[in-house]
């Protein structure tokens, strides 16, 4: 469970979401309509394990894939105009990221709407992955994550797009939309 969890707070990291939260365990099942509780004394068959142990290493290894995929996008040599005006992460944002008042040149700005369109593609995968797991929390986190977060990533990227703003005024506000989106994810 821990190494899920890993996975997903990496991949989050890395898409400028949600640092991620610890999921809560699952406490009812529902069978014919009604709740029922699930002990943590329930004996589980080898075959339930064996198939919760392959269902967690699917998951890890499509969480691990996306990671990958983001760091591939990071590191592409085409990438480079918009990577060397802001890190990957927010968390690598320096000072000379945050001083930058130059505005996005017509080569960046093709790039960063390249990178901007595969990483959407990457969240929404993600996202989808989440939700399909059926835990509570990983559904919770990706809703959040499209209803509270990717609007203002959006509208982010737009201004960064239109040369409204400059690349220190972007990798402050993606600073600010990381802070947030660490800070305002759902509770467990």
């Amino acid at each position: 469970m821990r190494s899920r969890l890993s996975l997903l707070t990496i991949s989050f990291a890395m898409l400028s979401l949600l640092a991620g939260c610890a999921t809560a365990p699952r406490g009812t099942n529902t069978d014919a309509g009604t709740q029922q509780e699930v002990t943590s004394t329930r004996r589980h068959t080898t075959a339930e394990r064996f198939a919760k142990t392959t269902d967690n290493e699917l998951y890890n290894e499509r969480i691990a894939q996306v990671s990958r995929d983001i760091r591939a996008i990071c590191t592409s040599p085409a990438n480079r105009p918009y990577y060397a005006k802001t890190p990957c992460l927010p968390s690598g944002m320096t000072e000379a990221h945050l001083k930058d008042g130059s505005r996005i040149t017509p080569e960046a700005r093709r790039v960063a709407e390249r990178v901007f369109a595969s990483l959407h593609k990457l969240n929404e995968d993600t996202r989808s992955l989440m939700i399909s797991s059926g835990d509570a929390q990983l559904i919770k986190l990706a809703r959040h994550s499209r209803e509270m977060v990717d609007p203002k990533i959006s509208a982010l990227q737009s201004s960064l797009l239109k040369g409204a703003m400059t690349w220190a005024e972007y990798n402050r506000a993606r600073l600010e939309v990381y802070d947030a989106s660490r800070t305002g994810a759902p509770a467990e």
